[in-house]
């Protein structure tokens, strides 16, 4: 009679192994939100990118005179500058060591107006009598050349702040409709700059940033020239855009462009006295697309 072999109640006691705060794996960044993996991510040594924006702009206030004994003369009411304009703007950006930024911009900006006088206005003493059908043009394109410092060490955020150099080109003429009256001033030169620019990244791949260029130059020497002139010029936009992937964003921008220019001018062409007041106030409202590139 056989018996089979039962097996031992007595077993040994086995152990689980518990691992240790130290031998737990960590989180991969993997596991990370988006804005967090690129807060941890380090910027290119180089990176280079194009924006392009294209919308509109509104006059809010556009105020010259020309000559002290020349009219005060309203753009907006007075001039048909109470009508939205095209505004385009492109710039491009030179990136290097993740916080240094090379800025250069181009603005075109001309508005052309055509009314009908209905009081005698003067410019630098031509007069053109009530009732004469005016042309003008103000034509205020600039080139900028800037350089910012950003003080994040993060590739989703910035804080930048630089400075630098616009270059003016400003042609403002006034034609009587048969061409037999004119009166235009031109003006060519430098204007230094202050700038600040932010960006801040959601989680969800939304962003906000602003950029603001400006200046206040109460002497000559700041104002761009050795005229002792007033001059005042800021450039400030607030945008919220997308992040679609890491080299192509989208985004809505409004901006604020405004300042001017008074005093008298040395060694004017006669007939004008040199005298000078011009300020405008204009709002634009714009679509912007911007194109990263990193080697």
């Amino acid at each position: 009679m056989s018996f089979a072999t039962l097996p031992s109640t007595a077993t040994a006691e086995q152990s689980v192994p518990v691992a240790t705060a130290d031998e737990k794996d960590p989180t991969p960044d993997t596991a990370l939100p988006a804005k967090y993996q690129a807060t941890l991510a380090k910027p290119p040594n180089v990176e280079w990118s194009l924006t392009a924006e294209l919308g509109f702009l509104a006059v809010v206030s556009h105020i010259v005179q020309f000559g002290q004994e020349g009219s005060r003369f309203n753009y907006r009411s007075e001039g048909g500058q109470d009508v939205l304009f095209p505004f385009f703007r492109l710039s491009t950006d030179l990136k290097f060591k993740g916080r240094h930024a090379i800025i250069f911009l181009y603005q075109p900006l001309k508005l052309v107006g055509e009314t009908v006088l209905s009081e005698d206005t003067v410019f630098d003493g031509v007069l053109f009598p009530a009732g004469t059908p005016l042309n003008s043009v103000y034509g205020f394109p600039f080139w900028r050349l800037s350089y910012a410092y950003d003080f994040l060490r993060r590739a989703s955020d910035e804080v930048s702040i630089g400075f630098g150099l616009q270059l003016r080109d400003a042609t403002i003429t006034f034609t009587s409709a048969d061409g037999t009256l004119r009166a235009d001033r031109r003006d060519l030169g430098p204007v230094p700059l202050l700038k600040f620019r932010g960006r801040w990244l959601f989680e969800n791949g939304v962003w906000w940033g602003t950029e603001i260029d400006g200046i206040y130059a109460p002497i000559s020497g700041i104002n761009g020239s050795d005229e002792k002139i007033t001059g005042a010029f800021l450039d400030a936009s607030l945008r919220v855009g997308y992040d679609f992937t890491k080299r192509v964003s989208a985004y809505f921008n409004v901006r604020y462009l405004g300042g001017g220019a008074e005093g008298t001018q040395k060694d004017p062409t006669p007939p004008s006295d040199g005298f000078t007041k011009n300020w405008l106030h204009f709002l634009t409202f714009s679509v912007g697309v911007e194109f990263r590139a990193a080697p």
